[in-house]
């Protein structure tokens, strides 16, 4: 289940990547309005990003050594900026016992098709599904509420994403393929930043972006792209 996640998100937002930072958001019309009810306290889950080498045919190959890197960096930058911007006070997750970790996967996995649903549809940006837009009823359940129990926390910020990057045979390639008058795609990268109330389970925010330059083993990359994310949420800074 969790290599679809990241890989799924990657493929629902191709069709609209775009080259340069231009973080796309949806948010709940009533999180919109009533932002005094906003969450004060928001605990951070793993984040769940998964990085490809491309090899120089387009094959992608699995790296876990990059992965983590890619998710210790992102785990810093959501953390930083929390911090910087004072949206809400940011907290680790904690220590999940074996069923905590089971209910865990499974709404992160639930959670990832409700990602791809406010995507393509929660923005309301094509006219026969404008009207999801504030008719924003997404939810995972309130299956996380243990969360709340454990930390104090009123929602979970979930952060989401696929990165392939491209080798230096793909990138020799590449430029073989300019010669020839053959483009190559070089890689992609789609990172998603959402809020859940752990009270109820509701989706309250979305942040996407993507970008064919970013590369999530870098910490300027991974800080400049959540910034990105975080300048779409509602409300006053």
């Amino acid at each position: 289940m969790r290599q679809i996640i990241g890989t799924a998100l990657l493929l629902a937002a191709s069709v609209m990547a775009m080259p340069a930072l231009a973080a796309m958001s949806a948010t709940n019309p009533a999180f919109s309005q009533s932002l005094e009810v906003r969450p004060k306290k928001v605990v951070l889950l793993p984040p769940q990003v998964f990085v490809y080498e491309l090899s120089a045919g387009g094959v992608p190959t699995r790296m876990a050594d990059w992965e983590a890197t890619a998710r210790d960096n992102l785990v810093a930058a959501a953390t930083r900026q929390a911090l910087d911007s004072r949206l809400f006070e940011l907290v680790p997750a904690p220590q999940l016992a074996p069923a905590d970790l089971d209910q865990f996967d499974a709404h992160i996995g639930l959670y990832d098709r409700v990602a791809q649903s406010v995507f393509v549809y929660g923005r309301g940006e094509q006219d026969a599904w404008a009207h999801k837009k504030h008719e924003f009823d997404y939810t995972v359940g309130p299956g996380l509420g243990f969360l709340r129990e454990q930390t104090g926390a009123d929602a979970a910020l979930i952060v989401l994403g696929s990165d392939f990057i491209s080798s230096s045979e793909r990138k020799a390639a590449f430029v073989v393929g300019l010669l020839l008058g053959v483009a190559l795609p070089l890689g992609q990268s789609f990172i998603t930043a959402g809020l859940v109330d752990l009270n109820t389970g509701d989706v309250q925010w979305m942040s996407f972006d993507s970008s064919a330059s970013l590369d999530t083993r870098k910490p300027a990359d991974v800080e400049e792209i959540m910034r990105a994310l975080y300048q779409t949420y509602p409300g006053v800074r």
